[in-house]
């Protein structure tokens, strides 16, 4: 009887620590990253190749941004899917100010489409890590553009 009460006690407590890990891992807050992710995960149409090296704000900076963009500027509408995503179609131009981003860059910080003469916006490349960390601050503290928390 009492190795009965035992087992039966020690049942109580194994369910309850599961329980209790099942409810802190659904309770976890995703990160900005993993909303970013998340939200690219779900454009079916952007090239999946792009969304598995690209839609990372770590694999995103100004040292390959040409690179992303030249790699998928061509298939379809990925660029403008992923950028939906990054961007959360949210208007970040007082962040951008705030961090200083050259003017003729804040084009880049609205959530309209990506401008597409980016080439004529070379020097833009030296602010794009900011205006990636402001995508990236939203996002830590806002749902992505499908309401993924």
């Amino acid at each position: 009887m009492r190795s009965l009460f035992l087992i039966g006690f020690l049942l109580v407590v194994v369910l309850l620590i599961e329980w209790n890990n099942k409810k802190l891992s659904t309770d976890a807050k995703r990160d900005g990253n993993q909303k970013f992710k998340t939200c690219c995960a779900r454009q079916k149409n952007a090239d999946k190749s792009c969304r598995r090296r690209f839609c990372d704000f770590d694999a995103l900076s100004q040292d390959n941004i040409l690179l992303f963009l030249n790699a998928c500027n061509f298939k379809g509408n990925t660029v403008a899917d992923m950028w939906d995503c990054a961007t959360s179609k949210t208007d970040h131009l007082q962040c951008c100010k705030e961090k200083n981003v050259v003017k003729e860059c804040l084009p880049y910080c609205t959530h309209r489409s990506v401008p597409r003469d980016y080439f004529k916006h070379l020097f833009c490349l030296q602010s794009f890590n900011p205006i990636r960390d402001c995508f990236r601050g939203y996002l830590e503290e806002n749902p992505n553009i499908f309401g993924d928390a």
